[in-house]
């Protein structure tokens, strides 16, 4: 009798034991917060303001709202095929001879930012040159007189600092919004955050970020109006 009460006792002893461990804690899983997006440069289009801020000559054109909204799509889904059904088979792609639906199809396969270039280049307005073809960005076909493309670029943002140096950290004492600039030199080094620039009538210079800049011969689309109604008909950059 007195050993199965002892016996009692010490697996009461073990199970108190038991219940008195602490509980093994849950590993901590530590929630980082997702990086903020800087805004798209459509996003920087819609509260745009400034000399040269993007604009629409081309939605009265017959037949061109609806073919740009079918171009939008084409591109946001980066659907190929609907995007072929707008372009002219001859498309021209550079300068250098390259051209036709199948070299566009090759270079977006082997270069998926280019689909985000025709997005940019549509949203950066668009210019009518007559009732059948449209330059986009509309900037690119309206270039003040005598301003050399290949060295002018445009400001991307509504306040964009232009600095003493060419650091983030260095004084500012102008700022400039949707306005042209051109570059001194031969241009940005490869790797180089700032660019020196003036305006084109001189008055302010300094250093900018470049990615409050755009090239005015980057990526652009020309369209034009045929029997079969409207259609890509370039996908440049350069000059």
């Amino acid at each position: 009798m007195k050993l199965q009460i002892a016996s009692l006792c010490s697996l009461a002893l073990i199970l108190a034991a038991c219940g008195d461990s602490p509980a093994e804690e849950a590993p901590v899983t530590e929630t980082v917060a997702p990086a903020e997006e800087a805004p798209s440069l459509a996003q920087a289009v819609a509260s745009a303001k400034g000399p040269f801020a993007p604009k629409d000559d081309c939605g009265e054109l017959y037949g061109f709202d609806s073919f740009r909204g079918q171009l939008r799509r084409a591109i946001t889904f980066q659907n190929v095929d609907s995007l072929v059904a707008l372009v002219d088979p001859a498309v021209k792609l550079d300068f250098g001879g390259g051209a036709g639906v199948d070299e566009l199809k090759t270079r977006l396969a082997d270069d998926p930012a280019l689909w985000s270039e025709m997005s940019d280049a549509i949203a950066l307005g668009c210019s009518a040159q007559d009732e059948t073809s449209v330059t986009m960005p509309w900037v690119f076909a309206n270039l003040p007189d005598g301003a050399d493309a290949t060295s002018t670029y445009l400001v991307t943002a509504n306040d964009a600092p232009v600095r003493a140096e060419a650091d983030a950290a260095a004084a500012s004492d102008a700022s400039l919004g949707w306005d042209l600039v051109k570059l001194a030199g031969d241009g940005p080094e490869e790797g180089a955050e700032f660019v020196q620039v003036s305006t084109l009538d001189g008055k302010t210079t300094g250093y900018m970020a470049l990615d409050h800049l755009r090239p005015v011969t980057d990526y652009r689309i020309l369209a034009n109006r045929g029997d079969d109604g409207w259609k890509v008909t370039a996908f440049v950059a350069g000059d």
